[in-house]
């Protein structure tokens, strides 16, 4: 029977439910009556009295501290905001410095390349003006040179070229026509455009002339055993027949003079004094390019005062 079966459950199931139903009102009921009791009596009231002001001071303590929380995080954003406008101005500050650090560098380069250009232009127009002289200077030593009929040369090949006209004149250059710190000297080299006197310098060479550092090993040996002043003096002579036999070819040679110093700016150094001015000049033009012991020639004119100072033994 499984109708009457399904009916028994439910009956039971609805009983249940009433039961239920039933203790729940009972202990609504109950607890209704505690509470009224509660109610009326003196200590509950004043639990609940305490009760509600330590609800509202927590409520308060609460609200409170939020609002001390939230003071706390607007100074926070007003100190943080600071320091943002603070940076923020420290940036810009810092990039207007890079800004005009850069302005003043593209200035400084612009300038440098501006001086560098004129500097340039004045090498240029040095150079032209160079040019135009040497090739003027040229063209007058040649007609000075084919015009038989002028004996003394004109008075602009006579004149003085010097390094450094605002110094004053190198002693040393003076008395020797050569000076250790050659173009790099700060005192004034003063030297003829045309002269008497040729200065072939390192004419001469040999090896006891040389200013050889000897290594402390043989510092003791005798220097002597291969060269001699002997062998020195017949290597001159030799020179000295070819060397006067060529330039006798350019005109009469009224000195010849070598220098014996051993100093690197001075050794080998040879003076050639011609009797007039047309001589020298048609020996500078002819010697020009030329070479001897395969060692180019190195020709200029010379001023020398006296022989004595210029030169240390021949």
């Amino acid at each position: 029977m499984p109708g009457k079966r399904a009916r028994r459950q439910l009956i039971k199931k609805k009983q249940r439910q009433r039961r239920r139903q039933k203790h729940a009102k009972e202990r609504d009921r109950q607890e209704q009556e505690a509470e009224a009791r509660k109610l009326e009596d003196c200590a509950y009231q004043q639990w609940l009295t305490k009760q509600a002001a330590l609800e509202d001071f927590q409520r308060l303590a609460a609200e409170r501290q939020q609002q001390e929380e939230e003071e706390a995080w607007l100074r926070r954003e007003a100190l943080a905001q600071r320091q943002f406008r603070l940076d923020a101005a420290k940036r810009q500050q810092e990039e207007a410095e890079m800004e005009r650090l850069r302005d003043e560098e593209a200035k400084a380069l612009a300038k440098r390349e501006e001086e560098q250009k004129k500097r340039r232009q004045e090498r240029q127009k040095f150079a032209e003006k160079a040019a135009s002289e040497f090739e003027s200077m040229m063209k007058s030593m040649d007609e000075y040179l084919h015009n038989a009929k002028q004996a003394k040369p004109p008075d602009h090949l006579l004149r003085m070229v010097d390094t450094h006209p605002e110094e004053r004149p190198c002693e040393f250059f003076t008395r020797t026509n050569s000076c250790r710190y050659g173009q790099s000297c700060t005192f004034n080299h003063r030297r003829p455009m045309l002269g008497r006197i040729l200065l072939i310098r390192h004419f001469f060479n040999h090896s006891l002339l040389q200013n050889k550092k000897v290594h402390k090993e043989y510092a003791s040996g005798d220097e002597g055993l291969e060269q001699t002043e002997h062998d020195l003096r017949s290597d001159y002579d030799e020179f000295f027949s070819d060397a006067v036999t060529e330039l006798e070819k350019f005109g009469k040679i009224v000195n010849f003079r070598a220098v014996r110093n051993t100093l690197e700016h001075l050794s080998g150094h040879v003076f050639v004094e011609y009797a007039n001015e047309k001589c020298a000049l048609r020996a500078f033009i002819n010697l020009q390019g030329r070479y001897y012991a395969s060692r180019r020639l190195n020709v200029e004119f010379s001023n020398l005062y006296h022989w004595r100072g210029a030169v240390c033994g021949t």
